[in-house]
């Protein structure tokens, strides 16, 4: 998770804006709202802009809206949004430096989007919390006793070896933690005990990345909470200790870079040594995909080289697989910011990638937030699970937010499906939660406090897990709903019984103190 291009709210507590990865994720396009609450003055400007602009005029501000991304889907805002969206997207432009297009008059452009937009966006009905599926599962929270607002950006369940055993690790984007809860054979979870302490962390990777028989883990470090271009993005090597098992210490494999929001281990030029594949998501001026390959020694640590492989800004996750089934790893990544494009990117089989797309979202504030590959439909291709929902750019919810999955035809193109709406959805997972064999899809919301407030969404959906029905179509049930904070889940069979049970992990404000971690032990019947 990391925070997108447009989250630094001015006035606002660190809990109180969003990340984006982690990015999580982030299609901010026209820039941070100081007050989207403030709609005085707005409408009033609304009710002014009322003159017909001319077809040359309209051009001309769609050349210059549309340059560097999509054009903006006035669509996408309610009209007493867009006099600060306008504002913001010229702001940006005479910050870059440009001036190679001819620029128009700020009103004509807020006359252009507000004479287009609705009056306001009309979210979906959310749909009541389903009491026969909630009460099919065992819930227990667990508490970080030295951070009662704790900022879950990711859960995993890994085998960290003797003697921790198997476990649930996830980390604290806030505070800087990164924690293990034993799984015991039961299936109960231990309290949990801190590995490491850094920064800001987003994700975190298991592997024995210097070969000595023990598990290590990889960080994402985005070296600050708040959106900032800056070059304190890190990889860190959390490195488990050969004399003393079970204890973990920090080195850097790369500094100096932007705002890392993923990491992925693969061997990428397949010459028997692993790499690092890294999305540093950056923010406005910073950001690129890049791989550090190991020296001709296999040096964990020294000698690894910087290989860039392309300079977009926004990269929440670059999940790897195998795509056309050449033996080389490939990846999907997730580009936000103002691009939103969903693209594979396939090895040549010595680290070189060529680009194919998949998705190009139809507007540049279309929030994408996160990406799973997993085969939904059972045919044995890897499809891609995908969601886009951040809110936290511009503070509007909008209709569009939701699920998709994208079904892998086996010849590098995709078809999409809806899942489903979910306005301010952040993360979907697929496993078998009932255990019938069949993939079911989870997903989590995650809103900011204030907008729950203003816009009274006490009953909006936080909390949805879909299940499959014959017709390859998903039914929607509703497990939680108000509490919007769940930025991070992970499905997982803790207890064996067969039945992937739901971590999920609660992205706290300052005034929502409480639990990190609810376990959702599935009792579900096919």
């Amino acid at each position: 998770m990391i925070f997108s291009s447009r989250t630094l709210i001015r006035g606002s507590t660190p809990h109180q804006i969003f990340l984006a990865i982690f990015l999580i994720g982030c299609s901010a396009t026209l820039g941070c709202r100081p007050d989207a609450d403030s709609t005085g003055p707005i409408k009033a400007q609304v009710a002014s802009a009322s003159r017909v602009l001319s077809p040359e005029v309209e051009m001309n501000i769609e050349i210059f809206c549309g340059d560097c991304h999509r054009m903006p889907q006035a669509s996408s805002f309610p009209q007493s949004a867009w006099l600060d969206e306008v504002r913001r997207g010229f702001d940006f432009y005479y910050a870059s430096g440009r001036s190679d297009m001819t620029v128009p008059i700020q009103a004509d452009v807020h006359q252009y989007f507000v004479s287009r937009a609705p009056e306001k966006l009309d979210l979906p009905t959310p749909q009541p919390i389903d009491t026969s599926w909630v009460d099919q599962f065992e819930r227990q929270d667990f508490s970080i006793p030295d951070n009662p607002t704790p900022a879950i950006s990711f859960i995993d369940v890994v085998d960290l070896g003797s003697p921790l055993g198997r476990g649930i690790v996830f980390s604290d984007m806030s505070a800087g933690g990164i924690y293990f809860a034993a799984v015991k054979s039961d299936g109960s979870v231990a309290n949990p005990t801190r590995l490491g302490q850094l920064d800001h962390p987003a994700v975190v990777r298991v592997c024995d990345w210097d070969r000595d028989g023990l598990q290590d883990l990889l960080v994402a470090e985005l070296g600050s909470f708040l959106p900032e271009d800056h070059a304190l993005g890190k990889v860190i090597w959390l490195k488990q200790s050969a004399d003393k098992p079970g204890n973990f210490e920090a080195q850097t494999l790369i500094d100096g870079v932007g705002r890392v929001a993923s990491v992925e281990i693969a061997d990428l030029d397949r010459d028997g040594n692993d790499d690092l594949l890294v999305a540093e998501f950056g923010w406005q001026t910073t950001g690129s995909i890049f791989w550090l390959k190991r020296g001709d020694d296999n040096s964990p640590q020294e000698g690894l080289s910087k290989i860039h492989l392309d300079p977009r800004q926004g990269t929440i996750h670059v999940p790897v697989a195998d795509l056309n089934g050449d033996g080389a790893p490939d990846f999907v990544a997730l580009i936000s910011q103002h691009y939103e494009r969903l693209e594979l990117m396939i090895n040549d089989g010595s680290g070189r990638f060529r680009i194919e797309s998949v998705y190009d979202a139809p507007c540049p504030s279309y929030g994408s937030s996160g990406i799973e590959l997993v085969d939904i439909n059972g045919d044995g291709k890897t499809d891609i699970l995908y969601t886009n929902g951040d809110s936290f750019d511009s503070f509007v919810l909008k209709p569009f937010h939701g699920v998709k999955w994208f079904e892998n035809r086996g010849d590098l193109s995709f078809v999409a499906h809806e899942v489903g709406a979910l306005p301010g959805v952040h993360r979907a997972l697929a496993g078998d939660v009932d255990g019938d064999g069949q993939i079911e899809i989870v997903a989590g919301a995650f809103v900011p406090q204030r907008l729950v407030r203003n816009q009274r969404l006490h009953e909006a959906e936080a909390l949805v897990v879909w299940k499959q029905n014959r017709l390859g179509e998903f039914d929607r049930h509703v497990l939680a709903n108000g509490n919007c904070i769940h930025a991070a889940l992970k499905l997982s069979d803790l207890d064996g019984d067969g039945r992937d049970d739901l971590i999920v992990g609660h992205f706290r404000e300052q005034e929502l103190p409480g639990a990190a971690i609810s376990l959702w032990y599935s009792r579900l019947k096919p």
